[in-house]
This record gives structure tokens, C-alpha cells and sequence, in this order.
């Protein structure tokens, strides 16, 4: 009985090797990794014309402003 149980833990184990070895047991990483391309990506500040990141910039009267042109107002 012991002699299966090994050999079934064996099969297993180069089973789970051969199909490339990732379990994906938590899905809540994929949204973050979104979020984070998301707060990267660049912008233009529609005052001056700069480039920035989404975290960054600032939205004033619903534009998107970077922080020195919030600053002046």
C-alpha cells in the first residue's frame, strides 16, 4: 500500500514537471500588474505639453495637468 503511494506521488510529481511545473493558485496578481502598466503610462499635460506618468498627473477642470502647471494655478 505504501509501495503505490510513493509511485503515485512519483507519477504525479513528473506529471506536474512535463505540463511546465506553474500552478497559478493565486489570481489576484494579474490585476496588479494591470494596474501597475496603468499608472505608467505616460500623458501629456494639456497646459505646457510635458510628458508624464498617470500617477503623476493632475486632473484640474478635467484636464490633465502635470504637477509644476498645478503648482502655478
Amino acid at each position: 500500500m505504501i509501495l503505490k503511494i510513493i509511485l503515485l506521488i512519483i507519477v504525479v510529481y513528473y506529471l506536474y514537471k512535463l505540463f511546465g511545473g506553474k500552478l497559478e493558485f493565486n489570481k489576484k496578481s494579474e490585476p496588479k500588474e494591470d494596474k501597475e502598466i496603468d499608472e505608467n503610462t505616460l500623458v501629456e499635460c494639456s497646459k505646457c505639453g510635458v510628458y508624464i506618468t498617470k500617477k503623476e498627473a493632475k486632473i484640474w477642470h478635467k484636464q490633465i495637468i502635470c504637477p509644476d502647471c498645478a503648482k502655478e494655478q
